[in-house]
């Protein structure tokens, strides 16, 4: 079996770039008003892949990066709501799988302590370079990309070493 990276989409043409009026971005820019949550990452690596496992607290409200890829996405624990662009707010309970399309962005509230888990085709093994080739950083133009308040995709340095399920 042979895994092919998707080609990648250009951030320009999905609703909201760089838009100041869109509503996520309005939301996002809002939200660095208050206290952030620690999401604990947990980085996994298969030939040819990279498996990212975040840990979303209950009552967490996030947004995510503008994804360029199309990908799946696991909720392996938890009870989310998850609001996208033009689409009703979707509430996913675990067990769930579902695909993420590229152009995707997204907003979330856990209603439960969540782990939910990505799946993304890739040579690299540093989680910041992986992170920055599948996703668009400069998307909201509300916000600073070199805001420190904004930094904490980055690879979390204080890896979760173990989730109970």
């Amino acid at each position: 079996m042979t895994l092919e990276i998707q080609e990648k989409i250009d951030a320009k043409i999905v609703q909201g770039y760089k838009d100041p009026e869109d509503f996520l971005n309005q939301c996002e820019a809002a939200m660095l008003d208050y206290p952030q949550q620690e999401c604990p990452l947990i980085h996994r690596f298969a030939p040819g892949m990279y498996i990212r496992e975040i840990l979303i607290p209950k009552d967490t409200l996030l947004t995510t990066l503008m994804h360029l890829t199309t990908h799946p996405f696991f909720i392996m624990k938890g009870d989310v709501s998850v609001w996208y662009h033009d689409v009703p707010v979707q509430r996913y309970k675990a067990p769930y799988t579902g695909i993420t399309e590229a152009g995707t962005r997204r907003m979330l509230f856990a209603h439960e302590d969540t782990i939910w888990s990505t799946c993304h085709i890739t040579d690299l093994t540093d989680p910041d370079e992986i992170v920055e080739s599948v996703t668009c950083r400069d998307y909201n133009p509300l916000i600073d990309i070199d805001n420190p308040r904004i930094q904490t995709w980055r690879h979390n340095k204080k890896i979760l070493k173990e989730i109970e399920l």
